[in-house]
């Protein structure tokens, strides 16, 4: 993944570097000190490629840029650049957060940019410029260049799992189907990402001990738009053979009510999602 080792943004290619990279290395030049960019906005700004492809942009390309700008879906520096990218943060007063303070009150170790606050919307670019290259509006923007970051909107999601690797196999299939993109994988988590808003899968060292219940007391589940009833049933069709189970079968497709076409669903850890037909 982008970032893990830091030799590889030393390396150049001898035949030049393609296209692709010189736009997403502009783009990176572009951030402003103290705000910060993930692989996968950058991605939705060329309209080309996905957020891995723009990690390895910045893994084979990146030094003579601000890479440290360019982050990971939750807000985490490159791996094995966190010091380094920690330095360029103090000086450029960039909002972080999470990890244990260090000398200066900063946190360090296990620390995030704060996404929320950081958080670049070229909306100067957009303004001048229209649809970037690949005929899509950059992120954080929708039609009319109304910014899709407002506050109030959901920011993202995070949910702690017990097998991230059962996880990875159930969700990943359904977010993918429903139409969120991959957009990180480091080892304790994974990152989908919808627009403006990701989805985050952990499981690291702080996880209790304990399953999930959905009946106590917490998040019981989440609901997603899943498109027409044909779509809806498609998914239900699949979702078997992806780790999920039918609740309230007896039910279906109205066991949310008479007017509520919609599929509840349960992965093997217990987690259950909605997914409504609209």
């Amino acid at each position: 993944m982008p970032g893990d080792v830091g030799d590889a943004r030393d390396a150049q290619d001898p035949a030049g570097i393609p296209e692709h990279a010189e736009v997403v290395l502009a783009l990176a030049r572009a951030i402003p000190a103290g705000r910060v960019a993930t692989y996968g906005d950058l991605a939705k700004l060329i309209g080309v490629g996905g957020a891995r492809q723009v990690g390895q942009v910045m893994s084979r390309y990146g030094s003579d840029v601000p890479w440290w700008r360019v982050l990971r879906a939750g807000g985490r520096p490159p791996v094995g650049l966190e010091e380094q990218a920690l330095q360029h943060y103090r000086v450029e007063g960039t909002p972080l957060v999470g990890g244990l303070p260090d000398s200066a009150g900063l946190p360090r170790g296990g620390y995030r940019v704060d996404l929320r606050r950081a958080r670049w919307s070229p909306e100067s670019v957009t303004a001048s410029s229209g649809p970037t290259p690949g005929g899509q509006r950059p992120a954080g923007q929708t039609q009319g260049g109304r910014t899709a970051y407002g506050r109030g909107g959901l920011h993202h999601v995070e949910v702690w799992v017990a097998d991230l690797d059962a996880a990875r196999a159930s969700w990943g299939w359904l977010l993918e189907e429903l139409g969120w993109a991959l957009g990180d994988d480091w080892g304790q988590g994974i990152a989908w990402e919808l627009g403006p808003v990701y989805l985050v899968l952990e499981s690291g060292p702080d996880l209790m001990a304990g399953e999930h219940q959905r009946t106590r007391p917490g998040v019981n589940h989440l609901a997603f738009h899943g498109g027409t009833r044909e779509q809806v049933d498609t998914l239900v069709a699949s979702a078997s053979a992806h780790g999920w189970e039918l609740l309230f079968a007896e039910r279906h497709p109205y066991a949310g009510g008479p007017e509520h076409y919609a599929a509840y669903l349960q992965d093997g850890q217990g987690f259950e999602v909605e997914v409504v037909a609209t």
